[in-house]
């Protein structure tokens, strides 16, 4: 990714609108959205069959008002701070302008939308999810986008072409590490995170069965590999190290979870996303990044195959992909935006955490996200032993 436009910092996570809502409990998500998607769409209608001319026009960030005002549709995301902001930023000016009633729902599950696609009841219709599980299942998973709805002339240009998937946003995975307890001699490397010796406590990494791309990596850099030969990844090379941690390991399994581990105290390293940092620091914690050989990572926007809102779950995407959308995206959530035309505003905190910086992109690594979602399930499973081993 280029560095187009970075992140900001100011964070509206409060912002709530009255058309969306985000059901409080996941049984009662998919039975209240299951119930409105079958009312709202039984018939058809814009949300299946509409055209391109019936939605938007270009550039992306627009949508004819009133275009979907019978539909029940359903947005999905990671919940915490990031998905407040991504619904202040564009779920709620996309429902008021489109008459759309948009449901939100979270966090994104690839297990949940396998169940529901394999059992012909698909209740979410936008997903914000990971570009691996996008590549991995495109045209099983997930529909095939209709790019006469979606404008991307204005990604960045370095932007991976897709069948199914669009990015949604930019953000850094690495090491990042509590500035109190570090103070003057704070660690610089991989190697230093495995350094237990040198810089004691604990560290917060990846609790779950399908880790994000950089697990094994950060490893394997930390074992002295050099960024060019990653790939194929060594694992059990990688685990090899992970063993030498263990006892020193607190896992998180969520991105909230992340911010919760960073503010209280129980860990002074995370390997994390930037954003989830942010929101810490935002909230009194001082943990500062760590770029040498960290990642740069983006989220994709995708359709579940066989969404009853198909067509508009794409003029959804259209949507947030405008300029006005990723800039108040960015300064909701702190995440990079991917629109070139996007010009958040900048704090100094947003400075700090910003991965898009022309010093963070030029010692940063982006991960094979063909390699992880051709490879994803042997990845994961060596993972999942290791955590449960």
């Amino acid at each position: 990714m280029s560095p187009r436009s970075p992140f900001s910092g100011a964070f509206h996570g409060a912002f709530r609108g009255v058309r969306t809502r985000r059901p409080a409990l996941a049984g009662t998500a998919f039975a209240t959205v299951g119930v409105l998607l079958t009312a709202g769409c039984a018939q058809g209608g814009p949300g299946k069959e509409a055209d391109a001319a019936d939605l938007v026009g270009k550039p992306a960030g627009t949508v004819k008002k009133e275009a979907l005002k019978d539909v029940r549709m359903t947005y999905v995301s990671y919940g915490g701070g990031m998905q407040d902001g991504q619904e202040a930023a564009f779920v709620e000016p996309f429902a008021k302008e489109s008459g759309a009633d948009v449901l939100t729902d979270g966090p994104t599950d690839p297990a949940k939308i396998k169940t529901q696609v394999d059992s012909k009841n698909v209740l979410w219709d936008v997903v914000d999810t990971t570009p691996w599980d996008a590549a991995a299942n495109c045209g099983t998973l997930y529909e095939k986008l209709d790019y006469k709805i979606i404008d991307t002339s204005q990604l960045p240009r370095q932007t991976p072409e897709s069948d199914c998937m669009v990015p949604s946003l930019i953000y850094g995975y690495g090491l990042f590490y509590n500035a109190e307890k570090y103070g003057d001699n704070p660690p610089t490397t991989w190697a230093d995170f495995f350094d237990t010796e040198k810089f004691p406590g604990k560290r917060g990494v990846d609790g779950r069965p399908t880790p994000t791309p950089g697990i094994f990596e950060a490893a394997l850099l930390a074992d002295g590999v050099g960024p060019s030969k990653l790939y194929p990844l060594d694992t059990k090379r990688a685990l090899r190290k992970w063993d030498s941690v263990k006892s020193d390991l607190t896992y998180w399994k969520t991105g909230a979870q992340q911010t919760q581990i960073v503010q209280s105290g129980q860990a002074d390293m995370v390997m994390a996303w930037s954003g989830r940092i942010y929101e810490a620091n935002a909230n009194g914690a001082d943990f500062r990044p760590v770029w040498n050989n960290s990642f740069t990572l983006y989220d994709v926007f995708a359709v579940p195959k066989g969404s009853k809102n198909d067509k508009a779950a794409m003029g959804l995407i259209n949507y947030a992909l405008g300029a006005e959308q990723q800039t108040r995206q960015s300064e909701y959530t702190s995440y990079a935006p991917v629109n070139v035309g996007a010009k958040p505003k900048l704090s100094p905190q947003g400075k700090k955490l910003d991965p898009t910086q022309e010093t963070v992109l030029n010692q940063s690594i982006t991960p094979d996200f063909t390699y992880w979602g051709k490879n994803r399930d042997k990845l994961s499973k060596a993972w999942s032993d290791w955590l449960n081993g």
